[in-house]
């Protein structure tokens, strides 16, 4: 598709990009169904999901995360019922290994219809000892796991949840584990929001010098550097980025995809196969679904952010819009207004 006019020509400049390492294809895997339903009070019925799920692949989701078909019968169905309704949008399911019942767990996922089985296990020490596990018995069960679910006929997935807390060595021989074990993408998971985007790139530099594999990066908002950590991810190399809807997600939240795609669209010049102009629809079907409004000036998709009241942005508005905003409101499905305050002047910013 077409991408609007850059939010600054000066993001374009040749030395900015000298190191960056850009997979060929990009994979959107939005996880809001699964990961939304982690935040106190929100859940969504089956016919829900169902229509969210068709939602996300109307606006150009790759992938659509459902939820543990091993955990909850109903995330069984969900997964069954998600995968009957899209016809392009590849549906994945998560398989925790670092349970008790793994071998369920993966069965589960391979009977519920899912294209993905994601593998999960534990990778920082010190939720490894709360399992009362060394690295060898981890590396192990990794290896077990997969090799369940890919003699199961799926595409396999891994993931080492922590990654961002683990230790390097460890970490490195878990991802070559799963790799010859039959996985076909491994992830960077920044699951308790740890990290900086740094510490995300020179992660995936790491997990493709170890495998040669796809990466994927998982992001969590504790630190407030979500997209910051997603995006640095992708420019090292990641071909798979999760998201979710509003940054719907365990705690903080997942790398909002809408914040995402503007970032690459108009940040970056990267098409993301996202259709910018359905996201602020798509974020507010999602806000309805979860009971979870969205911010008056959450960026791109809230419903004042291309809101002015500055007297001298009101004027610079009437006559170029442009000038004192990165990219038109229209081009997300937003609108913009022209508002009052309280005091009469002020200074730009």
């Amino acid at each position: 598709m077409t991408l609007p006019e850059p939010a600054s020509p000066l993001n374009a400049l040749p030395e900015l990009s000298v190191d960056r390492q850009l997979p060929r294809e990009l994979l959107i895997s939005d996880v809001a169904l699964r990961e939304g339903e982690q935040m106190e009070g929100v859940s969504f019925e089956l016919e829900t999901k169902v229509e969210l799920a068709r939602e996300l692949e109307r606006v150009g989701v790759s992938q659509v995360q459902v939820g543990y078909p091993g955990r909850f019968e109903r995330d069984a169905n969900a997964v069954a019922a998600v995968a009957e309704a899209l016809s392009r949008a590849r549906v994945e399911a998560v398989a925790l290994a670092f349970v008790t019942d793994w071998e369920q767990e993966i069965d589960a996922c391979l009977a519920s219809g899912a294209d993905v089985v994601n593998v999960v296990y534990r990778s920082s020490a010190r939720l490894q000892a709360l399992l009362g596990v060394d690295a060898a018995a981890a590396a192990a069960r990794v290896e077990a796991a997969v090799s369940r679910a890919v003699a199961g006929g799926a595409t396999v997935a891994f993931t080492p949840s922590d990654s961002t807390r683990a230790d390097v060595d460890h970490l490195v021989e878990l991802w070559r584990v799963a790799a010859a074990a039959g996985a076909t993408r491994v992830y960077v998971a920044d699951s308790m929001g740890a990290a900086t985007p740094e510490l995300v790139a020179w992660l995936v530099a790491r997990a493709r010098q170890a495998t040669e594999l796809p990466i994927g990066v998982h992001c969590h908002n504790d630190l407030g550097l979500v997209v910051a950590n997603s995006v640095a991810g992708v420019l090292a190399g990641a071909d798979v980025v999760d998201v979710a809807v509003n940054g719907l997600g365990d705690r903080t939240g997942n790398c909002p995809l809408e914040e995402m795609a503007v970032a690459f669209a108009l940040g970056y010049n990267i098409d993301t196969g996202i259709e910018l102009g359905r996201l602020t629809s798509l974020s507010r079907r999602f806000a309805a679904a979860s009971g979870r409004p969205v911010p008056a000036n959450k960026p791109v998709t809230g419903p004042r952010t291309f809101a002015h009241v500055l007297p001298t942005h009101v004027e610079v508005m009437r006559r170029d819009s442009r000038a004192i905003q990165p990219y038109e409101p229209e081009i997300v499905g937003n609108t913009g207004r022209v508002g009052e305050t309280s005091h009469a002047s002020g200074s730009d910013d």
